[in-house]
């Protein structure tokens, strides 16, 4: 059970490979902090952009990305598109 002094983060809910890919996105695309990003990908505005990047990337695993050597180009490009 969790106290006030450890409440969870928002990307303890995901799973390690989002977790994973979301790291690698935030770095390679220098993501800043902010709240801006999670209107621009359709997540509820009330997450902060690390936030909105950890449920945007479930939702294209939940969709159908195939986790391999490719997931994060693939990734890339939607996110740039």
């Amino acid at each position: 059970m969790y106290t006030s002094a450890q409440q969870p983060t928002t990307s303890s809910w995901f799973d390690h490979k989002v977790k994973v890919l979301t790291k690698q996105l935030i770095e390679n695309l220098q993501i800043q902090q902010g709240s801006q990003l999670a209107k621009i990908l359709g997540v509820n505005p009330i997450f902060y952009n690390d936030e909105a990047l950890h449920v945007w990337v479930q939702r294209q695993i939940d969709e159908g990305l195939i986790v391999d050597d490719e997931a994060i180009v693939c990734l890339r490009r939607r996110l740039l598109i």
